[in-house]
């Protein structure tokens, strides 16, 4: 009696499921993900050297930054190769408001300078391509605290940019910045040769910058900053070459650079250091998100 009961259940469900096969068959089915995802570290760090890159602070994490450039290599062994020289430092803190919006302020030794700043990430790369560029936009407010008489708005300088990256393979990525520099108040001075000096208020730049993968935890990268148009006396354009390292939490940027300069807006207007004239300086940045 059991054994009947149990061949009608197995002749019944042969007949139900062999009625129904394109019904069994579409639930098996599996479905290929769509690979269309944001393309993740075009850059490893939110500033190249200097100026800000594409890669932005997540959001809720807190990004605290040491940035650091000593005196120049050419001053030789009596001071060091520039490490007894005058050093030019700034602390910083970036926070995520959302994975493509971050705002910040930082602290810098030479002028005193305190900068304020934000990064707003309009478009990401996609893995697809149906989006081939990574596009950012950058400010920077500074205010310069040295005693010096000036008023509140005398005291202020602007940057403005536009960054456009890509990366074009899992080891290389690019990134072009149209810049716009500007300052409330220019000198004319003298300048370390006894020459005299005329400032002007507004550069037009082109940050250009590359960096390329060696390893998984190790990059680098190179950062030229050419000035379009008109510029201030005795200046000239920054460039600088860097090491990346990344050990997870930390990202360590080690770095050979023309420019005493750490805002954007000052390595863009008043850097006066030639890099193959011999003018260059050793620095490093720590990178680290809590």
């Amino acid at each position: 009696m059991i054994m009947r009961t149990v061949t009608r259940f197995f002749v019944v469900g042969c007949i139900v499921f062999g009625c129904f096969p394109v019904d069994a068959q579409a639930q098996l089915e599996r479905v290929r993900a769509r690979p269309g995802g944001p393309v993740d570290e075009v850059f490893w760090a939110p500033s190249v050297v200097v100026m800000p890159s594409v890669a932005n602070v997540g959001a809720g994490d807190l990004h605290f930054t040491i940035q650091h450039s000593f005196g120049r290599l050419s001053d030789g062994a009596s001071e060091l190769w520039g490490l007894d020289g005058a050093a030019n430092i700034r602390f910083g803190l970036d926070y995520g408001l959302t994975n493509r919006l971050s705002v910040g302020a930082g602290r810098s030794r030479f002028d005193k300078v305190y900068d304020f700043r934000a990064k707003w990430n309009v478009l990401r790369q996609t893995k697809d391509d149906r989006v081939p560029l990574e596009v950012a936009l950058a400010a920077n407010v500074g205010i310069t605290t040295l005693e010096n008489g000036f008023s509140f708005d005398e005291r202020l300088s602007y940057t403005s940019s536009l960054l456009l990256a890509r990366r074009v393979s899992n080891t290389l990525s690019f990134q072009v910045a149209p810049t716009i520099s500007h300052f409330n108040v220019v000198f004319r001075e003298l300048d370390r040769f006894g020459d005299v000096v005329e400032e002007e208020n507004t550069h037009v730049a082109l940050a250009l910058a590359a960096r390329y993968v060696v390893h998984a935890q190790v990059s680098l990268a190179v950062e030229y900053i050419p000035v379009l148009g008109s510029r201030s006396d005795g200046t000239t354009n920054m460039l600088s070459a860097a090491v990346n390292i990344e050990t997870g939490g930390h990202v360590f940027q080690l770095f050979f650079t023309s420019s005493r300069w750490i805002t954007p807006q000052h390595a863009i207007a008043r850097n006066d250091d030639a890099f193959f004239d011999g003018d260059i300086r050793f620095g490093f940045n720590v990178n680290r998100v809590f």
